[in-house]
This record gives structure tokens, sequence and C-alpha cells, in this order.
């Protein structure tokens, strides 16, 4: 009787097994999620706890400069960042703030309190709270419940380690999302627009969902969060000051629209802004040979690619408001739209699509569309982990083409039926409205890409080949041999002669510490090195005729000092030192055998905030400073009092003077870029050699009448490359040849 009972209870179990085969799946959601919860915490979380990584070190860095109430004009100034992470001692090879919102810095600032590993450990704790509250919110309102939630999220494999392993802040915009989300579907539309405002100051493409609602006639999270975004731009004038503010909106916003923070050509960043760089922009270095270099073409069809994504989305949108579960996908389609039109999007950024593909699989499965909702999952996977499949490379856009095919199925998921299209077509406001969008946006935008490009050619043509790839190459300085330049290089700065050697001569041996700026005297040979490790920076010689290598052809000169300069004779040296991020300018004599016979001395009080020295033929100095919220170059001989050199009311720094000293090369401010420019001092005449929308740095004098310089026309913001301009004979001085 006992062994009849165990085979009819098996009979009935098999029986129930056939009539619902789905019965097991609940039991396959929680095995997979936890494979995929055991894979994160193996590859992204428990390797990021144990090391800073690429990404962390840089938010966690301004956020302490805020802290510590350091001057914060500079954080995009990738060599002065640089400086400030060698003196605390990050473990990281290269910082930069480039591209991010000064924002981006506060959700660290109470982090700041802690060392940087510490810090981290305690984002990743805060980063997993983030993931669990968003599955949390999104719960509340789809019907896929936890179990599906936890196991789509987690199905976002690299973008998620990479975001835990980084420490990057897009699971906190993850949130946000969710959480502007969740208010709108309660109707509380003044908590959705600021949580959107808020996301918007820390990663800038939320903030266009306010044109989503613009277009729907949802005016109140319209103007929540309008509202909201201008109160938190104002309390960042407040806390970070008008300055900082300033320099993002002005000089690096624009650039981060148009893709070019970093690598513009990466094939990594699977972007449409890198692939049409790729296809019709020429640059030197990094894309010698496009598919065809024709600025034009990328003004003209570059925008048209944007409103390609755009317009359709736009176009079906539901203004009624009557079709069941269309907002929700519409929310979907809008913000992973912004995703596959990010200029710069790198795997982590995709995160946010756990947003996305929760809310589409929930209507899809309320629909029984299984097929499209397995196809949705399949494509959302794979965006997942085509980044890891080709080994960091691009494998040729794949990230890219794949988005494009999910933002194909989530457009067909909202194609109206044949009443609702019946009803667009009727709509003839609506349908105005989109043409003069059309007309008006693509227009602009193709005029602002062909003015952005208009001098790009003229800019590459004075380039100078470069002995190394560098990321970015800058500071040229003459040598009796030569030139010797800063370069920023995978393990760290290096100062180069025109061969590629380290004026160390330390050759392929470890280098623990930075060599951020140089100096040299071409009537003594003498040369000043600035090396910068947790010691702090400091000044040395070295020795060019010695035959050791490495820190044995090197001599103290000073510590606590930075950017030196010294004059041709070898007698005087200038040098800076920073308090809490403000320049104070400095002087030393030397023997004649190049050691120190007096000082160094301050020669520069406040309110000048010193960025640059240098010295002119005969001895007297000039120096760039800011004072009084703008940057300006003073003239001064060593003894007497600084006279302001140029106007007042014009931002210039980076002076440089001929050895004729007949002309003074500078910077000049003209229309949010900094361009190369020089004056006849006999004359007082001013010409300005560039006018690329891009920025020139560090000019120096090679010849009596050649002035090298930096830029970063045609690449990432800063990240520059030689070039050298010829300003012509005497008689002939305003012009400019290649």
């Amino acid at each position: 009787m006992h062994f009849k009972s165990d085979e009819r209870s098996v009979s009935t179990s098999r029986a129930a097994l056939r009539h619902n085969p789905f019965s097991l799946l609940p039991s396959l959601e929680i095995a997979c999620s936890a494979l995929l919860a055991a894979l994160l915490l193996w590859k992204g979380i428990l390797p990021g706890w144990r090391m800073l990584n690429t990404d962390f070190p840089n938010y966690y860095l301004v956020a302490r400069l805020l802290r510590e109430g350091y001057s914060l004009d500079r954080i995009y100034d990738w060599i002065w960042l640089q400086r400030i992470k060698d003196h605390w001692g990050l473990d990281q090879a290269l910082v930069g703030f480039a591209g991010l919102t000064p924002f981006s810095a506060l959700p660290v600032v109470p982090l700041a309190l802690f060392p940087a590993l510490v810090a981290k450990r305690l984002w990743i704790l805060a980063n997993v709270l983030f993931l669990g509250s968003t599955v949390e919110l999104l719960s509340r309102v789809t019907t896929l419940g936890r179990r599906r939630i936890w196991m789509l999220a987690l199905l976002a494999i690299f973008p998620l380690r990479t975001s835990f392993l980084f420490g990057q802040m897009h699971l906190l915009v993850l949130l946000l999302l969710a959480a502007a989300y969740y208010f709108h579907r309660k109707g509380r539309q003044i908590p959705c627009g600021v949580c959107l405002a808020i996301a918007g100051v820390l990663k800038i493409y939320p903030l266009l969902l306010g044109g989503y609602f613009g277009w729907k006639r949802q005016w109140r999270p319209a103007l929540a969060m309008l509202g909201a975004t201008l109160l938190l731009v104002g309390a960042g004038y407040l806390v970070f000051g008008a300055s900082l503010m300033n320099i993002y909106a002005t000089q690096i916003l624009p650039r981060s629209l148009q893709g070019e923070v970093l690598d513009p050509y990466s094939v990594h960043a699977a972007s449409g802004a890198a692939l049409f760089h790729r296809l019709f922009i020429a640059e030197p270095a990094l894309n010698p040979a496009p598919l065809l270099s024709s600025p034009s073409l990328y003004a003209l069809l570059y925008p048209l690619w944007q409103l390609a994504i755009l317009v359709p989305l736009l176009a079906v949108a539901d203004t009624r408001g009557n079709q069941p579960r269309t907002g929700q996908l519409e929310w979907a389609a809008f913000v992973f739209a912004f995703l596959v039109l990010s200029p710069v999007p790198s795997s982590y950024h995709f995160v946010v699509m756990i947003f996305c593909i929760v809310l589409l699989v929930d209507v899809l499965l309320a629909r029984r569309e299984y097929r499209v909702a397995g196809l949705a999952v399949a494509l959302y996977g794979l965006i997942s982990i085509v980044d890891l499949a080709s080994a960091g490379h691009g494998a040729l856009f794949a990230r890219l083409w794949l988005g494009l095919f999910l933002w194909a199925v989530l457009l067909f998921c909202l194609w109206p039926d044949r009443e609702q299209r019946n009803f667009l077509r009727a709509d003839s406001l609506r349908t105005v409205s989109l043409c003069a969008m059309v007309a008006v946006g693509w227009s602009t935008s193709a005029y602002g890409y062909y003015r952005h490009f208009a001098y790009l050619g003229r800019e590459t043509a004075y380039r100078i080949p470069e002995p190394v790839v560098a990321y970015l190459a800058s500071a040229v300085r003459p040598t009796a041999s030569g030139f010797i330049f800063t370069a920023m290089l995978p393990g760290g700065y290096r100062v180069l002669d025109q061969a590629g050697h380290d004026v160390r001569r330390a050759g392929d041996q470890p280098m623990p510490v930075d060599e951020l700026s140089f100096a040299s005297a071409l009537n003594t040979h003498a040369q000043l090195l600035e090396l910068a490790d947790s010691a702090g920076s400091r000044i040395v010689t070295v020795s060019s005729a010695s035959p050791a290598r490495g820190p044995e052809n090197t001599r103290l000169l000073f510590s606590d000092a930075e950017s030196p300069a010294i004059s041709a004779d070898g007698k005087y040296v200038a040098f800076i030192r920073e308090i809490e991020g403000r320049g104070t300018l400095w002087i030393a004599t030397l023997d004649q055998h190049g050691k120190l016979e007096s000082g160094p001395s301050r020669i520069v009080e406040q309110p000048y905030d010193v960025r640059d020295v240098t010295f002119a033929s005969s001895g007297w100095m000039m120096f760039a400073a800011r004072v009084n919220g703008r940057i300006s170059i003073f003239a001064m001989v060593p003894g007497e009092k600084p006279r302001l050199f140029l106007s007042p009311d014009e931002e210039v720094d980076a002076p440089a003077i001929s050895p004729s000293e007949r002309f003074v090369a500078f910077r000049k401010l003209v229309r949010s870029r900094w361009q190369l420019a020089y004056i006849d001092v006999a004359t007082g005449r001013e010409h300005i050699l560039t006018s690329g929308d891009c920025n020139s740095y560090s000019p120096t004098w090679i010849g009596p009448l050649k002035i090298a310089y930096a830029t970063d026309c045609g690449r990432g913001l800063g990240l520059s490359a030689l070039a050298v301009r010829d300003i012509g004979p005497e008689s002939d001085v305003p012009g400019a040849r290649p």
C-alpha cells in the first residue's frame, strides 16, 4: 500500500507538470538570478572593493577639493588635477574630470572624509542599495514581480560589472529615473520633475525628458523639472562658484555634446558621433584615413541621424493619453533613444537599460507578445555583453547596431493602431509642429557643426609629428638639441625629447612619479624638472651630461614647488607654490654651478592666483594670474611690483616672450575658446593666429619667429597635440603660414 501511494503521488506530479509546463519557471528564474548575482560579485563588486580603478578617483578628487575649500576653476585641467592626485597619493595612473558636470562630485562629498579606497567601498555599498531600491520601485509600478525584475536587472552583465568596478555614478541616475517614473504613475508630478532634474544635473540626458513632457502637453512635470533645474543650477553657482559653472556651461558642455570629450574616433565608444567622426573627419594621429574626409558631410548627415532616432518616437507618441500602457512604453523608448544618441557612451551608461527593458517586457507580457519580449530580452542581453565579447575593441560599433535593433523593437511596440493613425493624420497642428521641429533642428545643428569644423583643416596643417603615441602632448620647451614636451602616457606623465626619450633617461624602468613640467636655459644648458608624487611636487636639476640613468642623474633643488621657469643666463629660477589650489610666485638665485645661492622668497602677494611664469632674455619676467575673477598677464622686474601687461577686461594667460623680446605670445579667450595670439610690443598690434572651435595651449618660442603650441582641434577636450606656427619675416608679422 505504501508503494502504491508513492506511485500515485509521482504520477500526479508528472501529470501536473505535463499540464503546467511553466511550473519550474520560478525555480529557474531564481537560479538564473543567483548565478548572475554571483558573477557580478566575482567580476564586479569584489575587484572594485580591492582597488580604486579608473573613474571613482575622478569624483573623489573633486569632492575632496570642494570639501577642503580649494579653488575649483581648474578641475578640467588634466595636468593640474593629476598633480593633486599625486600629492594625495591616490593609487591611480591617470585622472581627469573631462565632460563631467560639477554636480556629479556632490554625492561623493560625504565620503571624501575617508581615504579614497574606504570611500569607494562605501560607494559600492551605496550602489548596491541604489540597485535594490530601483528593483523595488519598478516592482510597484509593473506586474513583473521582484524575481523577474532582479533577473532582468542582473542580466545587464557588463554594464553592472563596470559600474561597480569603476565606482560610477549611473546606478544613482537609474534610481532617480525609476523614482521619477514611480511618482509619475502615482500622479505626483512635482516629485517626478525634481527627480529628473537631479538626474539631469548629474548626467545631462535625463533633462531631455522635459521635451517629451512638452510634446505630450504634460505641463506639471515639465514645469517642475524646469523649476528644480534652475534652483539646482543657482545652488551650483553658490557652491562651486560662478567661474567653474561658467566654464562648464560655455567651454565643457558644448564639446561634450559634440562627442569630443575623450577620443572622438574611438570604436570602443560605439556612438553615432564616433562613427561619423571616423567616416568623415581626418585627424593626423587619431584618424589619418577616414572613409571620406568631408566635415561638410558630417555637418549634414549627423543631425539627420539624430533626428531619425527621435522624430519617429515623437510622431507615434500618444498625445491624447487614451492608449493603454502607451505612456509606459514611451518612457522606455525615449530614455533608450537618449542612450543611443549619447555622443560618448561607455558600457556603464547602459545600466539605465534596466529601466527600459523592465517597462518594455512588462507591457509585452501583458499583451501576450512573448516572441517580441524574447527578442527584446535577447537584444538587451547582447548589448550587455558585446563589449565583453569584443575584448574592449568595439567590434565595429556592434553595441551601436544592437542598440538600433532594440530601438526598432520599441518603435514597433509603440506603432499605433489604425484608429490612432487616422487621428494622428488628422491632427494638422501636430504635423506642422513636427515638420517645423525637423526643419529648425536640422538646419541649426548642421550650421553649428559646419562652424565647428570650419577651420579644422587649416588647424591640422600646422601639426608636427610626435615621436610617441600620447593621449596628450603639451608644454613644448626648446633645448640645445631640439625640444622637449610633456606627454600623457598610459602609465602617467613623462617629459620626453623630440626622439621620444625620457629626459631622465629612465628607459623602460618603472617610474613611480609623474613628470609634469620642465624648464631649460639655452645659454647654460641648465634643465629643471618637476616631479610629483605623494611627497608633493619638487623641482630637480637634470644633468644632460651625466651617464647615470633614472633618479641618479637628478638633484633636488626645491621642495613644494611646481611649474619652474629659468632665466636665459641660468641665474634666476621662478616657480609656483600652491595653497589650496591658489598659486603663489617665488624666486631664487643660483650660482654658476646651478646650486642655490639665495632664496627662495615669495615675490607676489594676494590677490594674485598665479598660473604660470616665464622669463625674458634680459631677465625681466611675465606671469599669468587670476585677479578679481579674470586671468590676466603681468610684467615684472624682480624686486619691483607687477604691472598689468594687457587689458584687464580680457581673459589671457600662458605668456611666452620671443628671444628678441619684440613679441609676446599668449592664449586669449575668444567666444569661450582659447585661441593662440601674439602682440608686437613695439607697435602694440595684436594678432590672433587660431580661430577654430577648439583650444590652444602653452605657446613657446622655438625660434625668432616660430611659436610651438598644443591644440585639441579635432581631438578630445584638452587632449592636445603639438603644432608650430611661423609668423613670417618681421616685415610681414601679421601673417602665419604652415
